[in-house]
Formats: structure tokens, sequence, C-alpha cells
């Protein structure tokens, strides 16, 4: 199926397919989403906020078929066709991430400490916790540092979703990248399986350092705190090197960077991963090596797609047709 410019969504009159007698529906898309986001807002409420790739993919895609209300079928199935292959490389993803640490490859421990040591004296966890760590106790940073910490899990899909109603060709631009970041996390998974801090700290070899990432739902509550639990305790622990968390907010920064239009604005969207970046050293979760790290995965990444679609698009663009002052050169 050929891609679609996003000229094609748009809706003008006279404009729809003689025999397409469902164009008076499109009138229906925003209750349609009305109804359904009061929908993921009551389920929220009962079950959790969807923490989950395949909730929130699930979600998203339900909203965009809202959005799709009232356009020709061949649209509509090309949602399926467009998310499909992200959900099952991603579930396979996710499964193998789980068996990463089964592949008898011993589980690194100093090398992330000695680097973050010899950068900043001691680990920044360990330091950032004595400051702010609060025993029994849940403050309104572990509140924001939650928040920050789970919207790893939906902005990614949620931006995914944003570009295919508005944008296809940026939507399939995101989406290898997105795709071949994790692929290169998974990979570094199973060649080096590294413990996180709060897993070094249990063994005695960094100071005390607790995993707090899930703490602000005890205030948020709305039933996430189990679901976010029971997802930490199936996922790979000794999946730390790179921070997948820090890489893949670093690209949906890099991603927006030219299309915020006021360039004044532009550095705002760096404030995202530098937030992620302290949020997963303070609650225990990654050394600075594996933020780092993240940041390097995520620059090369978005480097080497944009390398390859400029040659492409050089490739396949018409050479301009020779005019009399370039004859007469």
């Amino acid at each position: 199926m050929a891609p679609m410019a996003t000229g094609e969504f748009a809706e003008t009159k006279g404009e729809q397919p003689a025999g397409f007698r469902f164009a008076s529906w499109a009138r229906l898309r925003p209750y349609a989403l009305a109804l359904y986001f009061a929908a993921l807002i009551l389920w929220s409420a009962h079950y959790g906020v969807p923490v989950q790739r395949e909730l929130v993919i699930l979600w998203t895609c339900g909203a965009l078929a809202c959005v799709s209300i009232g356009r020709p079928p061949r649209e509509i199935l090309q949602l399926v066709v467009d998310w499909l292959p992200i959900v099952a490389v991603l579930w396979v993803y996710d499964l193998t991430r789980g068996a990463a640490d089964s592949f008898g490859i011993g589980v690194h421990y100093h090398l992330m400490i000695d680097f973050d040591r010899a950068i900043f004296g001691e680990v920044p966890t360990v330091w950032l916790q004595h400051q702010i760590y609060v025993p029994r106790s849940v403050q309104w940073w572990d509140v924001a540092f939650t928040v920050v910490y789970t919207s790893y899990f939906i902005i990614p899909f949620a931006l995914a979703g944003w570009l295919w109603a508005r944008d296809r060709p940026g939507f399939q631009r995101f989406t290898r990248r997105l795709v071949t970041l994790s692929l290169a996390g998974l990979a570094t998974y199973i060649a080096f399986p590294a413990a996180p801090p709060w897993m070094a700290g249990q063994m005695g070899l960094i100071g005390e350092v607790h995993r707090t990432t899930g703490d602000g739902w005890k205030v948020l509550g709305v039933g996430t705190a189990s679901l976010f639990s029971k997802g930490q305790g199936a996922a790979n622990m000794v999946a730390a090197v790179p921070s997948l968390h820090s890489a893949i907010t670093t690209l949906v920064a890099l991603f927006l960077w030219r299309r915020v239009r006021r360039k004044a604005l532009r550095p705002l969207l760096l404030l995202y991963p530098l937030a992620m970046a302290v949020t997963l050293m303070a609650t225990g979760e990654h050394y600075f090596f594996d933020v780092a790290l993240g940041w390097v995965y995520a620059g090369a990444v978005m480097g080497a797609w944009t390398l390859w679609e400029r040659r492409r698009e050089a490739r396949v663009a018409p050479e301009p047709a020779l005019g009399l002052s370039d004859a007469s050169g």
C-alpha cells in the first residue's frame, strides 16, 4: 500500500469518492473522542493509569480509530498496517528483555560505580538520596519523580499517535528511530547485563540506596501502584545499561527540535531528558553512566537515520531541468 501524504487526511467538500457513503460520519469524531476519553478516565480511576506498553498502544490506537471515523476504509486499514509491526517488534523486545539475564553472561557491578566516582567523586544516586530521601514518608518530589518516570511509558506512543493523525511520514521517521533504539538497548542488555544502583546498594557495594520510583503512586493512587510494582517485578533486573528511559526521552526532544518553530523555545525540550536524568539517579534506578550512555544511543540513532533519509531523498529527487542560462554558461 502506497504511503499517504498528510494532505490526503484532510476532508474537503466535494473530494470524497463518489461511492463512499459515510463522509457525514466525520461529524461524529468529536463526540466519539469525548466518550472515548471519558471511558479512559473511568478505566484509569478503576484499574489504574495504563503504564504497560501494550495498553498504552491499544488506547492510543483506539483514539486514532475515533479520529478515523468517516474516512475511507483504506485509511482506517492503514492504522492497523502502520501500528501492527511496531507492536510485534516491541512485544519481541519485551519477551527477550525479560530473558536477557539468563544467557550465562556475568552481571557487571563496578564499571558504572567507578565511572560515576571518577566524574563526581561519589555516586550521584547515593548523594541525592542522602539529601532528599525521607523514610516512611512521601514528599512532593517523590510524586514528581514518579510522574516523570512513568511518562516514559506514555509520551513516546502519544507522540507517535499525534504524528500518525497529522503527519504520517513523520510518524514513520519517529517509529523507525524508536524501534531501532529499543533494539539497540536490547542488544546491549544481552551483551552487558548490569546491576542498577538499588541492587548494588543491597549488596553493600555503595551506600544505602532505596528504589523509590513507585512511591508517588501512594499519593496519586488510582490503582496504578500495584500495576507498576508488577511491571517492575517482571522486568529484567539487570537491564540497566543503557538507560532507555534516558535514551527515549532524549529521542523525543531531538525529534521535536526542528518542529518547534520558535527557536527560543527549543531549549525547553531539553528539560524533559534532564528531568528524567535526575529522576533516574534520585530514585536508585540508574547511574549517571547509564543515563549518559542513553544520551549517546539516542544521538547516534537520530543521526544515523537522519543521514540515511537525506541520502535517500537525494537519490530520488528529480534533477532540475537545464535552463537557457545554464546552457550558455
